[in-house]
């Protein structure tokens, strides 16, 4: 066999014509784009992984304060200085940046400024003023309407103002301002001659802030300057002076200065001390302005002064032996060592180190990617569940990622195991056992080649996924996570062991593993998430289905009590059978309760749910009742998919009759055309399928026969039963039902004997008395030499009972076929 062969590549396939043509090229397109959507999230997944790697220093990742040594003896092959601690760099930098005095500049037109807003505000209270003059006058004279537009106008050049005053202060102004105005001040006989408050105040408030300008006002806080100096930059003379900060007012501490000016001045009006606050606030202006960009070039030029490195290693000089301990000292050399090393080379060695993690990780995602091609197809062909995988992947790597750069957590904290137990509770076990070492191996490799965390990963993540291989409720995860919490532990104590490392090391390693621990109980909500966001189906979702309590089943039991009861059968006969040649039991059971509820429309026409001497289809046509009878698939679909059923469980629907022909009525149709069988066609007696695609789906469709045809013996004896199940299985093995289910001719003699011994059990069948089992041989022999060809015709699973009485031997009775 070649390797072409081995891999599936360069197989000649056979070219569609005629009018498979146009089909086979869309198949061809549609292999194409699935196939470069796989490529395209193979080759992102490998990239992300890729810029996972820490750029900065190995030395700073790959070894721990405390380690042991077990390299061979490092020799520096270069003469390198040593890197001071990183932190203790910071806060030099930080001292540096606190004691470099701030620039100031001078802002010359501060005065002018002060003057300018001085000005401001005294022509926005007089609009103000005239304003309520005006609207005074209009209420006065009972002109309503002119008086809301001038107290409107009034209103809006408040709020526009640069005074900022409250409703009491304005009260104050506005009363005044009233004294001066014929008609509108308290005596209405003259105009007073004084000078308003606001005239006063805004005067005064003027002088008070001139004279602070003449000290200098900084425009920022005095306590948000470390320094006990700041140089002030004159730019008219082009020349620095160094100021004490106590020579100078800081914006706060202006306005407090100020404040206790007023309080001093206006002692005898008190009322006067907020609204000269609020005036000085208003028109006040610093003289001097912090200059950030000069600021920020001194504190960069002074922080530059400053040595990020102390001592010198000289070439040949012995870095760290082999069993030495690391120690702070140790690691800072190391991590100097290698940042020497980088600035050698260039940029030559960040190519070749782009280029090695590129290829190693890229086998290691070919690794599990290679094994979904080869032996897993079809979860490999379905491009949801490979994005699915892929995200899995993608958000791990980003948890590694934060985890070897972040000082406070280890490796260890990645709850590696949640992956496993995600993957082999939705697909399998295989699955799960792959994932867990390439995600290992992965994390190793970002980790500097780390063995240790590579093999304690893998360990308790393969103990993660036999905990749930398994599963069938949700206390599964808690036990799941003490065996991760065991297998960890059992690692990281032999490593301490065989290693020595420190205890410190192992306890802290212990608590991260213990926090992994902890997240697995999260699977169980992630599982919810990824059923709901990919339609998968897992075995804790068909637990939950199972449940004959659901509505749906509910529903059924209540329309339909004897399908109900037929679903319950076939779901244990199924069941059996499922699980003695190794197929999903859990599924075929929760198949077989949902396969019939279809039959719920019209339960009536179903001879399970029928009374005696109560049949419908005596009054249908042949094919009007074969058309009833198969429309019970296409409901069933539609009520499956209304209660939200998954679709792997819908599929059982369809598939348990396949395309099988409703054989009574196409019978009954032959009979009232004269025999000629030539007059009728098949297709109208078929199920509309499509056939089963599936071990489940087929062993469903047996069972749904064996059990329907077995109620109708009216004498279940053993040899009948063997007769019965042999008949039926052949019958749909010549009509073709199971070629698509992969079941092997070995299942399906297993799969007979598990039919076999439930229906005895079920039936109740006692051990035979000597001789008995021969003479029921004999009887059947000469009933079925009486039966004419017709007659021992397969057994049908729709209407299959009438057929087996007639070839078991069995009388007949009235009341019609009987449906699975």
């Amino acid at each position: 066999m070649s390797l072409s062969d081995i891999f599936r590549f360069g197989r000649k396939r056979v070219r569609p014509v005629g009018q498979q043509l146009e089909k086979g090229l869309d198949t061809e397109r549609t292999r194409r784009r699935n196939l470069a959507l796989k490529i395209g999230i193979f080759v992102i997944l490998v990239l992300l992984t890729v810029a996972a790697f820490p750029r900065e220093d190995v030395f700073e990742y790959s070894v721990d304060v405390g380690d042991t040594w077990s390299k061979e003896t490092l020799v520096a092959d270069l003469a390198f200085s040593i890197r001071k601690d990183k932190s203790t760099y910071e806060q030099e930098l930080e001292t540096v940046r606190r004691d470099t005095p701030p620039y100031f500049r001078t802002a010359t037109n501060a005065r002018a400024a002060m003057t300018a807003h001085r000005d401001t505000v005294a022509s926005q209270l007089s609009r103000i003023f005239k304003a309520y003059e005006a609207y005074q006058f209009n209420r006065l004279r009972g002109r309503m309407s002119e008086a809301l537009d001038d107290s409107t106008r009034y209103h809006n050049l408040r709020r526009s103002s640069r005074l900022k005053l409250t409703p009491d202060q304005w009260r104050v102004l506005l009363n005044s301002y009233a004294e001066t105005v014929p008609e509108l001040g308290a005596s209405r006989r003259q105009m007073s001659s004084a000078r308003r408050v606001d005239e006063l105040v805004l005067q005064y408030v003027w002088e008070v802030g001139a004279q602070m300008l003449e000290l200098g006002v900084l425009d920022v806080p005095v306590d948000s300057i470390d320094t006990d100096i700041i140089i002030v930059r004159d730019r008219q003379l082009d020349n620095d002076t160094e100021i004490d900060l106590q020579n100078v007012y800081g914006l706060n501490e202006a306005h407090v200065t100020a404040r206790q000016q007023f309080m001093r001045d206006y002692r005898d009006s008190p009322q006067l001390v907020p609204l000269a606050d609020a005036f000085f606030r208003a028109i006040f202006e610093p003289s001097l302005q912090l200059d950030r960009d000069a600021t920020l070039k001194a504190w960069s030029d002074a922080q530059r002064r400053i040595s990020p490195t102390e001592g010198v290693v000289e070439a040949g000089s012995v870095i760290v032996r082999k069993g030495d301990v690391v120690t702070a000292e140790t690691k800072r050399i190391l991590t100097s060592f290698e940042q020497a090393r980088k600035l050698r080379s260039g940029e030559q060695i960040l190519w070749r180190q782009l280029a090695g993690q590129f290829l190693v990780i890229f086998g290691a995602y070919l690794f599990f990617f290679l094994y979904l091609y080869l032996l897993r197809r079809p979860l490999f062909d379905n491009n949801a569940m490979v994005l699915l995988m892929a995200l899995l992947f993608a958000v791990f790597v980003g948890l590694f990622a934060f985890a070897v750069r972040a000082p406070f957590v280890g490796m260890y904290a990645v709850p590696v195991a949640i992956m496993s137990v995600l993957l082999t509770v939705m697909f399998d076990s295989r699955v799960g056992l792959f994932a867990t070492f390439t995600l290992a191996l992965i994390g190793a490799l970002l980790a500097q080649y780390n063995f240790e965390f590579f093999y304690a990963t893998l360990f308790a993540g393969s103990l993660a996924v036999h905990s749930v291989r398994d599963i069938k409720n949700r206390a599964q995860f808690f036990v799941s996570a003490g065996i991760v919490f065991a297998g960890y532990a059992f690692i990281l104590f032999g490593t301490f062991l065989l290693q020595g490392i420190t205890t410190t090391r192992l306890l802290d390693d212990l608590l991260d593993v213990a926090l992994n621990s902890f997240f697995i109980v999260m699977a169980y909500p992630l599982l919810w998430v990824f059923e709901r966001a990919f339609d998968l189906s897992t075995d804790l979702t068909f637990l939950e289905l199972s449940d004959t309590n659901r509505p749906l089943l509910k529903e059924l039991s209540l329309k339909a009590p004897g399908t109900f009861n037929h679903s319950l059968q076939v779901a244990n006969l199924a069941e059996a059978a499922a699980d003695t040649i190794g197929a999903n039991a859990l599924m075929t059971r929760v198949g077989a309760l949902y396969h019939d509820v279809g039959k719920m429309q019209k339960p009536e026409y179903f001879v399970e749910n029928q009374r005696p001497g109560e049949n419908p289809h005596d009054q249908l046509k042949p094919r009007m009742s074969a058309l009833i009878i198969a429309s019970h698939v296409k409901e069933g679909i539609e009520i499956a998919r209304e209660y939200n059923l998954p679709q792997a469980v819908v599929d059982f629907i369809p598939m348990h009759h396949g395309t099988s022909l409703i054989e009574f009525f196409y019978r009954r149709a032959i009979e009232q055309t004269g025999g000629e069988e030539n007059d009728i066609q098949q297709s109208e007696f078929r199920y509309p399928g499509p056939k089963p695609t599936s071990k489940e789906t087929g062993i469903l469709m047996l069972a749904d026969s064996v059990e329907a045809a077995s109620r109708a013996l009216a004498n279940p004896t053993h040899k009948r039963l063997e007769t019965l199940i042999d008949s039926l299985i052949k019958s749909r093995i010549e009509d073709g039902q199971l070629e698509h289910t992969d079941l092997t001719f070995t299942e399906l003699n297993v799969i007979k004997d598990t039919f076999l011994s439930m229906l005895l059990g079920m039936y109740h069948v006692r051990v035979k008395y000597p001789d008995q089992e021969k003479l029921e041989e004999e009887a059947d022999q000469e009933e079925a030499a009486d039966a004419s060809p017709d007659e021992v015709a397969p057994a049908e699973d729709l209407f299959g009972a009438e057929s087996v009485r007639r070839t078991v031997g069995a009388p007949r009775t009235n009341g019609g076929p009987s449906e699975s």
